[in-house]
């Protein structure tokens, strides 16, 4: 009986745990663009681009980034920023695969390019840590 009752918490538990979805949360506050590093990591870091070189880029073009989401906009559209400048991301919740980053932790955000000039924004398909 005992180990009915364990085995049926541990069920609760552990389906709470996975129902988490994850996102943006706010409060706290990006580091300056000056103090962004993203460092040499290796062969990895070739398909990184920073978001000055997209604004001209084709429609549809896959590109990868790191910096910080600063702020929510709207439901799934955030402000990213990395070193050389913002853009504007829409990213859906499963993006974050159930993980919530803060405005000071980096990530790497990779998508869909789409838009030009001032109105270019990416269609996220993937965040994780660097």
């Amino acid at each position: 009986m005992k180990q009915r009752v364990l085995a049926s918490l541990l069920m609760l538990l552990s389906v709470g745990a996975s129902a988490a979805q994850g996102g943006f949360e706010a409060g706290e506050s990006a580091p300056p663009q000056s103090k962004q590093d993203a460092g040499y990591k290796g062969s990895e870091d070739t398909g990184q681009t920073p978001i000055s070189r997209i604004r001209d880029f084709r429609q549809g073009g896959y590109v990868t980034l790191e910096g910080y989401i600063v702020k929510k906009l709207k439901d799934e559209s955030y402000e990213f920023r990395d070193n050389t400048g913002t853009i504007t991301l829409d990213a859906k919740a499963d993006a974050f695969k159930g993980k919530t980053y803060k405005a000071d932790d980096k990530i790497r955000v990779s998508g869909k390019v789409y838009g030009r000039g001032d109105t270019t924004h990416l269609n996220v398909t993937r965040i994780d840590e660097p």
